[in-house]
């Protein structure tokens, strides 16, 4: 939020709650035209090995075909679509926070990827993608001769 108006003496005024509404509204549209909606969506983690990455990425609450994975040469794509739970008729939303929508997430690693051999295994709302290198990207040893 750009500023929070609600003190203890104006909290109970309905006009003061609706500003701070808006502006919370405001703050949130002006951050996705800056950084994008979904940015930093789904949140991942990338850890790396001379011989390989796993990619870890936190999708709660989602089916695994609802999950798209893509690799070539050393991007990776990761797409999806939450769907919004059903509500009864008749039911409000009071405050909604926890993502729906579309989403799109590439990332760069640091080498090109053996495709035939990647991996991805989704547990308890985590995806974790397992992603070889490719043997001719790998670091050769160089032998040094005498003489």
């Amino acid at each position: 939020m750009l500023f929070r108006i609600l003190d203890p003496q104006t909290k109970t005024n309905q006009f003061w709650r609706d500003f701070d509404r808006l502006n919370d509204e405001l703050t949130r549209s002006i951050l996705n035209d800056q950084f994008g909606s979904s940015s930093h969506f789904p949140p991942v983690n990338v850890y790396t090995k001379e011989d390989e990455a796993l990619v870890t990425c936190l999708l709660p609450g989602m089916d695994t075909d609802q999950i798209d994975i893509n690799v070539k040469d050393n991007m990776l794509s990761i797409h999806g679509k939450k769907k919004a739970e059903d509500l009864a008729e008749g039911t409000e939303i009071h405050r909604r926070e926890i993502f729906h929508g579309e989403f799109h997430r590439t990332l760069e690693l640091p080498f090109r990827v053996n495709q035939e051999q990647v991996s991805a295994k989704y547990v308890n709302g985590v995806l974790n993608i397992h992603l070889p290198r490719r043997e001719e990207d790998k670091p050769k040893k160089v032998s040094i001769s005498i003489g």
